[in-house]
């Protein structure tokens, strides 16, 4: 008998990629949601609902948590909307998961050092300039408190094929399909390494067969400019075409030190062929 794993936001973006990974492993996978998606062995389940706590201990036995659920506070949430679905809601998965014996993988974000830090690497500082970031820290801390054997992977952007639409280069990649030239912004030369979906859940399956354990960035392969990017994108979606370049004062860089202890991901071409 294969052992059980716990998914939260198992209908999201992460979450729907990594189920589709774990099909064929000896996961027995259950999907904790929000809201009813009829996924196999789901549990429907709202971070903020009185009885969560409660929900929580009466699932079967569950040898590992992989917590990728959290309200985004690109929406205008505050802190206090946050509390509770991204703090205390962690604190308490991680209390369960100490008590059951289970390992926790944390998908936490990069940008917890900094929503402008140009280049964030392992002993970058935490850096309070979003509500968003902070309830992210926070939930660190109430995990490495908890005693839970834990990994924490701090995240970049993610990006692919229907990808939330906060990261404009969803927006781009989703918009190029449809035959939509992509538009630049400037020169377009601030750098970035965003992570594909499809490589992040690779890495997510080898934390969880490997129980990796510490704090941990997660990025992209190699470094582009956003205009390479946007240069890719029409070369393979929208081949004959150039990006729409519109007068604008350029950016900043971001650029995340992906940890030596993951497996490296695909290059940013070789994620948009893999798209189309």
């Amino acid at each position: 008998m294969g052992e059980r794993v716990l998914i939260t936001g198992a209908n999201g973006f992460v979450g729907s990629t990594l189920l589709r990974r774990l099909a064929d492993t000896k996961w027995e996978v259950i999907s904790l949601s929000r809201k009813s998606c009829t996924l196999k062995n789901e549990v429907v389940l709202d971070f903020c609902d009185e009885d969560f706590y409660v929900k929580l201990d009466s699932l079967p036995k569950i040898d590992a948590v992989i917590h990728l659920g959290a309200r985004i506070g690109w929406d205008g949430s505050s802190r206090s909307d946050l509390f509770v679905p991204n703090v205390l809601a962690t604190a308490e998965l991680a209390r369960w998961s100490e008590k059951k014996g289970a390992y926790l993988i944390f998908a936490s974000a990069a940008i917890i050092c900094g929503l402008d830090n140009p280049y964030i690497e392992s002993d970058s500082k935490p850096k309070f300039d979003s509500d968003y970031g902070y309830s992210k820290w926070l939930a660190e801390e109430l995990i490495k408190m908890s005693g839970v054997e834990h990994a924490i992977l701090r995240i970049c952007g993610v990006f692919g094929k229907n990808g939330p639409k906060h990261l404009s280069l969803n927006r781009t990649i989703d918009s190029a399909l449809n035959g939509i030239i992509p538009i630049q912004h400037g020169a377009g030369n601030q750098k970035r390494n965003y992570i594909y979906v499809e490589d992040l859940a690779d890495i997510l399956l080898y934390c969880l067969e490997n129980r990796i354990e510490g704090t941990h960035l997660v990025a992209g392969s190699n470094i582009n400019t956003v205009s390479e990017m946007l240069n890719i994108i029409c070369n393979v979606l929208v081949p004959g075409k150039k990006p729409d370049v519109r007068t604008d004062r350029d950016g900043y860089d971001q650029i995340v030190q992906h940890s030596e202890f993951l497996p490296i991901g695909q290059s940013f071409d070789s994620a948009i062929s893999d798209i189309k």
